[in-house]
């Protein structure tokens, strides 16, 4: 994984943007973009900066969502030999890799049904 914290632009389009109430960040993905789908944007929700990208080179990384309250944010990466990556939601510096095939999903049902902020409704 590469971090770069002093990126200013948004490498492309993506699909996925989440957030949770105990952060103050939101994740995008890039995953649409023939150039960066390897990307996570990271940007500040009070000013809308990027505060940082993780990358994972020439592979997708995509679909952010977080542990309950917020501790963590899972990422998926989206290839036949990748993984569910768990970011610090504070540091945004990786805890773990638990490898698998293409992982997409809602990784906290809790999330959606509460209707947190920052999830998909």
């Amino acid at each position: 994984m590469n971090m770069n914290a002093s990126a200013k632009l948004f490498p492309g389009p993506g699909f996925f943007i989440r957030s949770h109430e105990s952060t103050p960040y939101a994740w995008a993905d890039s995953m649409l973009s023939p150039t960066a789908k390897d990307t996570l944007t990271i940007l500040d929700k009070r000013t809308l900066e990027v505060v940082a990208q993780v990358r994972e080179p020439g592979r997708t990384l995509a679909h952010v969502e977080f542990t309950k309250d917020g501790r963590y944010a899972l990422a998926s990466l989206w290839e036949d030999d990748g993984a569910l990556i768990v970011y610090d939601a504070a540091t945004l510096k990786e805890v773990k890799r638990l490898p698998m095939k293409k992982p997409v999903g809602k990784y906290n049902v809790w999330n959606k049904i509460s209707r947190s902020e920052g999830t998909s409704h």
